[in-house]
């Protein structure tokens, strides 16, 4: 719990020095809602749609993280060689997982706060408190999903590369989830693609609950199968790394 505490203070501070970063991170989604919402609101769109984007937005701005922080900051740890003093130390690479996890987080639950404050204070979006936080954690919880592939990102041999299939993977997932504009306006096979990928699947965990007060269990079980089996994948792509 010692070595936890110290992890965790040194990511606070890391945190910090990214700041500029997390601005652009959190306020791209923000910006692109306010665009958008206010194309919506003059076209007399239903409150649930201006909800929906909103939410979808709040995801969008998650991922940008899991895509580009994560990766980075474990390739910089790497060639800083912290990993290697870590492995060398009385802390456990448990422990070092668990800190980066902390941060990733924290950071997931300021973008939540910032883009439906957005939301509320300036479009107006109303729900109940109870249903914000459901939404809140349905959100934070399904990013799990975005954490395994940005971990995955990152062992990519390259930085070059990592920025490459972030950046595919990070637009794809946007675009085909139906994060930007519903997926419904794409050709049948494209729609049949979308609806595979993890940001849709959550989608739906977040919008049947929004409508019917429900669980989509489908959608659940998809997000969790992805979750884990990116997971998976990573244990064993690493496994393979450190016999190299």
């Amino acid at each position: 719990m010692k070595h936890m505490a110290h992890l965790m203070k040194m990511e606070l501070i890391m945190m910090k020095r990214q700041s500029a970063y997390y601005l652009l991170s959190i306020g791209l989604p923000s910006v692109f809602y306010l665009i958008f919402s206010g194309m919506m609101a003059g076209s007399n769109t239903p409150d649930r749609l201006l909800r929906g984007y909103l939410f979808s937005m709040t995801v969008f701005s998650i991922m940008s993280t899991a895509f580009f922080s994560i990766p980075s900051v474990l390739q910089s740890d790497k060639t800083n060689n912290w990993q290697k003093l870590i492995q060398h130390s009385p802390v456990s690479m448990v422990e070092y997982y668990l800190s980066k996890l902390f941060s990733t987080m924290l950071t997931f639950l300021l973008s939540v706060l910032v883009v439906f404050s957005v939301g509320h204070f300036v479009r107006g979006v109303n729900l109940p408190l109870a249903d914000w936080i459901i939404i809140a954690l349905i959100i934070l919880v399904g990013s799990l999903v975005f954490i395994a592939m940005g971990v995955l990102v990152s062992l990519l041999p390259s930085a070059q590369l990592m920025s490459v299939v972030g950046n595919i993977t990070y637009m794809a997932l946007a675009v085909l989830g139906g994060l930007w504009f519903p997926i419904t306006m794409f050709p049948d096979w494209i729609q049949f693609i979308g609806k595979l990928t993890p940001s849709y699947q959550l989608m739906q965990v977040v919008s049947t609950y929004l409508e019917h007060h429900s669980w989509n269990g489908s959608a659940i079980l998809i997000t969790l199968a992805y979750t884990a089996a990116i997971s998976l994948l990573i244990l064993q792509l690493k496994k393979r790394i450190e016999v190299k």
